[in-house]
């Protein structure tokens, strides 16, 4: 299937570049979530070291009372606004590693059809049938390979809907209960 022994390295080529950048998209998605993770860790310690002191310095039941409660519609507020970050930076990443994935699939089908009429133009006669065959069969495949992901892509846009309708929800609820 290869002309040359060139071809066969730039497809390994290809394939080391497509890997490196799938790493390092992979590894910059890990790292916003740590920067997150820390952000909300050193938020949280100043937060609690302010609820804290206020609660110490708190004499009356009732008033600790309604800290207790004015704290619940901040708090269920910023865990929404996190879990928003954290689905941002995901999706994010998801939809880098899929454009790579996609252009790797197509450079991938781009060479299968050039190798199958290459194949084609030194066929002996009479091997039209299966030539015909197995273009048939990868524009089949092709086909399928487009329609899981539109799916794909559907399930996504899914899930961010019901993301934004959970946050909302989440948000009413913090502040009736408030």
């Amino acid at each position: 299937m290869f002309q040359s022994p060139d071809q066969f390295v730039k497809i390994q080529k290809d394939a080391f570049e497509m890997f490196q950048q799938a790493a390092l998209t992979t590894l910059a998605g890990a790292e916003k979530l740590a920067n997150l993770n820390l952000q909300a860790a050193k938020a949280t310690v100043e937060e609690s070291y302010g609820k804290v002191t206020s609660l110490l310095d708190t004499k009356d039941v009732q008033a600790l009372a309604q800290s207790a409660v004015g704290a619940a519609q901040p708090a269920a507020e910023k865990f929404s606004a996190y879990a928003k970050h954290v689905y941002d930076i995901t999706s994010e990443t998801g939809t880098e590693l899929a454009k790579l994935w996609e252009k790797q699939v197509a450079e991938g089908n781009k060479s299968l059809h050039a190798a199958i009429d290459a194949v084609a133009k030194n066929a002996p006669a009479g091997s039209e049938g299966v030539i015909s065959l197995v273009k048939s069969s990868v524009g089949s495949i092709t086909s399928a390979m487009d329609q899981v992901s539109k799916a794909g892509k559907q399930a996504v846009e899914l899930a961010e809907a019901n993301l934004a309708a959970a946050t909302k929800t989440t948000a009413a609820r913090a502040k009736k209960a408030a």
